[in-house]
């Protein structure tokens, strides 16, 4: 279930990028503080190969993302790499006792149990709060790409309102 609602919401992310132009993506946008929605996708996506790259290892660090450029200003670069990790998330089924690493300091590394599920768990809610932000953007910037309703919507919000 867990990996399947990861795919989901990444799958609202593809969606939009084949919305957009390429010139839309990259544009520094002063609503995200001169960032670019290419760049929150960057983030996002980033988040995700360092969970992969952590299933491998056994450690996951965030910290410790490639921070590609390519992700950023290539629209069509960045759709085969999501495309790469929804497939590889879509059958996916094991869970697994993993290590978190993060330093707030530079220096002090630590490290803490986590595992597989919970921080796709983790991921679900952060790339939703990304997609509020490039929500934000889009509407300021580019009204006319149309967004979904209960996009950058969280799941309990979605409830909450239904009821």
């Amino acid at each position: 279930m867990l990996p399947q609602t990861n795919v989901e919401v990444l799958t609202q992310l593809t969606d939009l990028l084949g919305k957009m132009s390429d010139e839309q993506y990259k544009k520094p946008l002063k609503q995200l503080h001169d960032n670019s929605i290419g760049q929150h996708v960057r983030h996002i996506v980033e988040f995700y190969q360092c969970l992969l790259k952590g299933y491998i290892s056994g450690t996951v660090n965030y910290d410790n993302r490639e921070r590609k450029a390519q992700i950023e200003t290539d629209r069509y670069f960045t759709l085969q790499v999501l495309g790469a990790i929804i497939g590889k998330l879509t059958f996916w089924e094991e869970d697994k006792v993993l290590s978190l690493a993060t330093s707030y300091d530079g220096e002090e590394l630590l490290e803490m149990p986590t595992s597989f599920n919970r921080e796709l768990v983790y991921l679900i809610e952060h790339t939703i709060h990304h997609l509020a932000i490039i929500k934000i953007g889009l509407n300021e910037a580019f009204p006319m790409i149309e967004i979904p309703e209960n996009f950058g919507v969280a799941y309990s919000t979605i409830r909450f309102k239904e009821k």
